[in-house]
């Protein structure tokens, strides 16, 4: 999947060049291609990557986080303090307001918290805000968050919190579901047109007080599903920016002189895991050598340089991972030897697991996955396993998964904008669903390292993990996965400000203090 929201660049860094102007660059309207339409700006009711991006535009969370520091910022909050375990503080900036010029104060925050967490409100993945147990108003400027029991990603999950007016919002009762049709926010951004086919109109808002004007007087977002199409209306200077799909794409699209490709890095990337448990039937991956030998047959940096859109040349920044994490992310520990491309020594431990001769394999896929898991199965196949691409929808993967029908999968992993290695480590090895492993060390070591508030031990916990994860050959890393940017020459992509403070859902129009926030890789 194109995922928006945690792959565009932020507005201080996409400017007005001195070029010709071209798709409304002139009077300062920049024009998005959307990968599917918007069915409401609200990420709560609809969260699709497309309405991620559209949603802060025009909101603001309490916090970002600052990815060469390693440390949270205030957006809206002004200072935090962890009052108990279950309760964090949090006072805010005095003198903010929505774009219908109410106060923005502490009232908004709690009713925001109260209503996403609150049992009767319905919406899809409503289980993120589970930790949730309330929030409560102590003045205008403070507002007390309260957790179900000690939450350590209690910061990188406000991250993707956008606080909703409380007055506004709470008059619609129960035809909330429609709010996102004409929100008020306290973003850059207003929206000004609404139409889920023809697509979304925002106009800067005047009154945005948390960082320097954004760039763009007007940004249009137009839906055009087909990739056909978007390159066609790329090419004749209808749209802006897009985001490409292949190297292939980019090449094509990059031939002309008035489109230029800016990569930009992200925490997403695209792994591959076996059935070390048998779930599936096939048995052969309870041998930690055959496993091995799976990861050893696979050349990473191959893929990544020939497959991944943003991975080669001069400007790629996709790398190979040491870990399942990033360097600038809370908790990820540092090393990590994932098994190397060696198809010598993949013959080999296949031979001393009895299995020369090789056996039958069905890499399992969807989405953009798809041509890794093709390069994936074309080097096992190189090493005398008879694999084969079982290409599936996000539907009939989860089902396939539940049931325990993998007997391999490449698929793609989506931080989200979490800056904290507790998620991914959450995401493996908390539910049973996802379990072909059979190693209970990483559930309980999970469990630990994401209820304990000390840091360090957190740390600790996540070490342990994921040199179990390597030494065992359960996950390999194969690629961080980039986006790249296609837009005008006439639209700037500063590069330099790349990776400084992450957050999510927070697409190119914002800017904050000095630096403009991004989800990118510090460098």
């Amino acid at each position: 999947m194109n995922v928006w929201f945690t792959r565009l660049v932020a507005a201080g860094a996409v400017v007005l060049a001195s070029w010709p102007a071209v798709a409304g660059i002139k009077d300062g309207t920049l024009t998005v291609a959307l990968d599917s339409p918007v069915e409401a700006v609200d990420i709560y009711m609809g969260p699709g990557a497309e309405t991620a991006m559209t949603t802060s535009a025009v909101f603001n969370p309490l916090v970002a986080y600052d990815a060469k520091a390693k440390s949270y910022v205030g957006v809206i909050a002004q200072s935090w303090s962890q009052i108990d375990p279950e309760t964090m503080e949090f006072k805010l900036k005095p003198g903010l307001t929505f774009q219908d010029g109410s106060v923005l104060d502490a009232e908004d925050v709690a009713y925001t918290i109260n209503f996403i967490s609150n049992p009767e409100t319905k919406f899809r993945l409503k289980s993120r805000f589970a930790f949730f147990a309330g929030a409560e108003k102590v003045d205008d400027l403070t507002v007390r968050v309260k957790t179900r029991g000690p939450y350590p990603m209690l910061m990188a999950r406000m991250i993707g919190v956008p606080v909703y007016p409380s007055d506004k919002h709470s008059a619609l009762g129960a035809d909330y579901a429609s709010w996102g049709r004409a929100p008020i926010g306290s973003g850059p951004y207003k929206v000004v047109k609404f139409n889920e086919s023809t697509g979304i109109e925002m106009e800067r808002w005047d009154g945005y007080k948390l960082g320097p004007a954004p760039a763009f007087k007007r940004i249009v977002f137009k839906p055009l599903p087909d990739a056909q199409t978007q390159i066609a209306e790329m090419m004749i200077g209808n749209i802006d920016v897009m985001m490409a799909k292949s190297p292939d794409q980019v090449a094509a699209l990059t031939a002309n002189p008035r489109i230029v490709a800016t990569p930009i890095s992200d925490m997403n990337f695209q792994y591959m895991y076996l059935d070390a448990v048998g779930h599936s039937g096939l048995s052969v991956f309870k041998d930690e050598r055959v496993r091995a030998a799976v990861f050893h047959a696979v050349d990473r940096d191959a893929i990544r340089k020939s497959i991944v859109a943003g991975g080669a040349g001069k400007t790629g920044v996709a790398h190979a991972m040491a870990r399942l994490c990033f360097p600038f992310q809370v908790g990820c520990p540092d090393g990590g030897t994932p098994q190397a491309y060696d198809p010598a020594k993949a013959r080999a431990l296949l031979k001393e697991a009895g299995l020369a001769d090789g056996f039958d394999l069905k890499v399992s896929t969807w989405g953009s996955s798809r041509p890794i898991a093709e390069a994936v199965v074309g080097y096992l196949r190189a090493v005398g396993i008879r694999a084969s691409v079982d290409v599936l929808t996000l539907g009939a993967y989860r089902k396939k998964q539940v049931e325990g029908g993998l007997q391999a999968l490449v698929s793609n992993y989506v931080y989200g904008g979490l800056p904290d290695t507790g998620a991914v480590v959450d995401f493996f090895f908390s539910s049973s669903d996802r379990d072909y492993f059979g190693d209970k060390r990483l559930f309980d070591l999970t469990k630990q390292a994401n209820t304990t508030l000390d840091e360090k031990k957190r740390g600790d916990l996540f070490r342990e993990t994921l040199d179990i994860v390597e030494k065992q050959a359960f996950i390999l890393p194969i690629t961080t996965d980039p986006v790249v940017v296609i837009h005008s020459a006439d639209v700037k992509v500063d590069a330099a400000t790349r990776g400084n403070i992450l957050f999510a859902r927070f697409s190119f129009f914002e800017s904050y203090g000095k630096t403009p926030p991004m989800l990118g890789w510090a460098k």
